[in-house]
């Protein structure tokens, strides 16, 4: 989805940041291949739930769905290409439903700032594996010792269209 840019109040929000994208996912070893991921965001990542109460102004609608478009969450996802360009040679970590999360700490947060991912293998032959964002936005209470894999493993498992397996505590 390629979202088009925000007007508020005479602010100007980008969202050219969130543009999907394309990275290479190295296994490690040598002689070992590397996997394209295609990577996309949802609304969620920069907006919330439409609350009646909300300035009128940010309300926006995406596939049928009112919601708010929050500025913190706007300058927060700023930061989420870094933060998967960094994720792919780090860890992943199994939310405490069906999807995955990556964990950061951004500047000014008192909590860490989790970013909800589904993956599956790529529909497309362009692409080994899609990553779309769900979500993200700073998670007080996050447990500490999640569930967790190498990026790199996840992405090489769902490539090959073999079964994720959650780790046992």
């Amino acid at each position: 989805m390629n979202w088009p840019d925000m007007t508020i109040n005479g602010r100007h929000y980008s969202l050219s940041h969130l543009q999907p994208f394309t990275i290479g996912v190295a296994l490690n070893g040598e002689n070992a291949p590397t996997y394209k991921l295609y990577v996309s965001f949802g609304s969620h990542t920069f907006s919330k739930k439409w609350e009646k109460s909300d300035p009128i102004d940010h309300r926006m609608n995406h596939n049928q769905e009112e919601r708010y478009f929050c500025t913190i969450r706007h300058d927060h996802s700023l930061h989420l290409p870094a933060i998967i360009q960094q994720g792919v040679s780090g860890k992943a970590y199994f939310s405490q439903t069906h999807n995955y999360l990556l964990v950061h700490n951004l500047p000014g947060m008192n909590a860490p700032y989790a970013v909800f991912f589904n993956i599956e293998k790529s529909k497309s032959k362009t692409f080994d594996a899609a990553m779309f964002v769900v979500s993200a936005y700073e998670k007080p209470g996050l447990p500490k010792n999640l569930p967790k894999i190498t990026f790199n493993t996840l992405i090489a498992k769902i490539s090959r269209g073999e079964k994720i397996f959650r780790p046992k505590k």
